[in-house]
């Protein structure tokens, strides 16, 4: 005896349907996936900015509160170097000098990584004097090197925070 059950099989009008959900869902998605990688990108770069912010404030502790004092700005390559070097105590590693969505503007016009800048903010030179750093806390610690963001480079300021340059001219009344 032989028994003829029927075999579950989507239909072609479920297939269809499935196909066009998932196309909705898709054109709703990537438009947003790219606010979304850029967003994500800036608060990379801005929690990279407090962590060296952080490592900062831990150096002037431990040196009695004198800025780390580098080469020229000038001299590029021992200018990199000696920040590369200058907080590895502190944590702060080659990857946190790096804007993610600034490596990844690089690498979408062919960049190498091994041609790219390896430190993407410029930390503030002050004398070395204590407390010439911690002075005035409206005096930038660290400048973002590119304009990747929406509203403009990235400035980090003693208290950790982070603005972008757009922003302190609005509220300057600048823009």
């Amino acid at each position: 005896m032989s028994t003829n059950s029927p075999r579950a099989a989507f239909t072609l009008l479920e297939t269809l349907a499935a196909i066009t959900i998932l196309g909705v869902l898709a054109v709703l998605f990537f438009p947003n996936a790219r606010d979304f990688l850029l967003r994500a990108g800036e608060a990379g770069c801005m929690a990279n900015m407090r962590s060296i912010t952080i490592a900062l404030h831990g150096h002037l502790q431990d040196h009695q509160n004198v800025w780390p004092q580098g080469p020229s700005l000038n001299e590029e390559l021992a200018w990199e170097k000696f920040w590369l070097e200058a907080l590895t105590n502190y944590g702060i590693v080659e990857k946190t000098w790096q804007c993610p969505s600034f490596n990844s503007a690089l690498a979408s016009k062919g960049i190498a990584y091994d041609d790219r800048s390896k430190i993407h903010y410029v930390p503030t030179m002050f004398p070395a004097q204590p407390g010439s750093a911690t002075q005035w806390a409206t005096h930038p610690w660290l400048i973002e090197r590119a304009n990747v963001h929406r509203d403009g480079p990235h400035i980090c300021f003693p208290d950790g925070s982070v603005k972008s340059f757009n922003k302190i001219l609005a509220e300057q009344g600048v823009r």
